[in-house]
């Protein structure tokens, strides 16, 4: 077994170090030479183009010979003594190529040495707690008009491999540093639509959250979620591209024991595995100013939406719930919603309203 073990490391590593081009310039010559050596043991059918490259492939490949074969004595021994073994020595040499930069990309996947850098419009997720981060990822999944691309899961933690390997939408992302430049550039954080930051602790979420906020394009929307309200209170002072959360349990206890049902409402407020849930849109360029009245009313009617708050900016800190019906829309405002399903911006009749 121990001397197996080191001739499948040798090979590996010269297999490694070959090039694609270097092999496929060692299989031109092998023609090369089979073509030349038939032809001079008067082969010359078997040189035909079509039969000889089908002959070569076929005996390469272990296949068999098909029906072509040398019919000249010297033709028979040139296949015996060169051109089979080579040409197995070469299937075999492309094969284990195959194999191990299949097993290379497959490592790489699991491992998060991936490079991502090709990725555009994808939700960048910083930080993994276990169920928590899988919940959090299927309810992205779960909304099926998301104008997002597919998640890339970002962790710090050098052990970990990808812990959702069965969802084809997410990959996973092993980063040294959120704030080395050549690892966001990795993980594309430039052309990012979406950033969930929930790391292992306040202090990675902080880290990250500073790194990112000036990495991403401006049209991206940063979610941070702290367990303190302070470093939620911090970060919202410097990076007002940040929407910062915290843990609302004592608030939620409070409304719950004063109205009581209101945990359940606002669960399923956030929840989009339970129906009807909170969405929200930018109103596109309009003409002409609408009023939250007019345009409730439409969406109600025509989207089945019922339009609960308005705000200017994308981090809502300006957001205006349950607005009065004289409140003026314009271009570029955030609306939210609750629907079923979202509805996007085409899908409302805006100059109706």
């Amino acid at each position: 077994m121990i001397m197996i073990r080191k001739v499948y490391q040798i090979v590996a590593h010269h297999l490694h170090k070959v090039t694609w081009r270097s092999l496929l310039g060692v299989v031109g010559l092998h023609y090369a030479i089979c073509w030349a050596g038939f032809y001079l043991c008067g082969e010359f059918e078997l040189i035909q183009p079509i039969n000889f490259i089908r002959y070569m492939s076929v005996s390469g490949s272990t296949v068999g010979f098909g029906v072509l074969t040398p019919v000249t004595d010297p033709g028979s021994l040139f296949m015996a003594i060169y051109q089979l073994p080579v040409s197995l020595a070469i299937f075999g040499a492309l094969l284990g190529k195959m194999i191990n930069q299949t097993r290379e990309i497959i490592e790489r996947n699991m491992n998060g040495t991936s490079d991502f850098n090709s990725f555009n419009k994808h939700v960048l997720v910083v930080g993994y707690r276990g169920e928590e981060t899988d919940s959090l990822i299927k309810c992205i999944l779960s909304d099926e008009r998301r104008q997002n691309g597919n998640i890339l899961l970002c962790v710090k933690d050098s052990s970990m491999t990808h812990p959702l390997p069965d969802l084809s939408e997410v990959s996973f992302a092993k980063v040294t540093s959120f704030s080395d430049v050549n690892e966001l550039e990795r993980i594309a954080a430039h052309a990012a639509n979406r950033v969930i930051i929930h790391a292992e602790n306040d202090e990675q979420t902080l880290t990250a959250s500073l790194s990112l906020s000036s990495a991403v394009n401006e049209k991206c929307h940063i979610v941070a979620y702290f367990d303190s309200p302070a470093n939620a209170e911090l970060l919202d002072k410097h990076c007002k591209n940040v929407e910062c959360g915290t843990n609302r349990t004592s608030s939620l206890l409070a409304r719950s024991m004063q109205d009581p049902g209101s945990s359940r409402v606002i669960s399923q407020l956030l929840n989009p595995l339970t129906g009807a849930t909170q969405f929200s849109l930018q109103v596109p360029l309009l003409h002409s100013p609408v009023s939250i009245g007019q345009l409730s009313d439409i969406m109600r009617k025509r989207n089945k939406a019922t339009l609960i708050a308005v705000s200017t900016l994308q981090s809502g800190d300006d957001v205006i719930l349950n607005p009065d019906e004289n409140h003026l829309v314009e271009s570029g405002h955030f609306i939210h919603y609750i629907a079923a399903n979202r509805v996007m911006s085409d899908e409302v009749d805006w100059q109706a309203a």
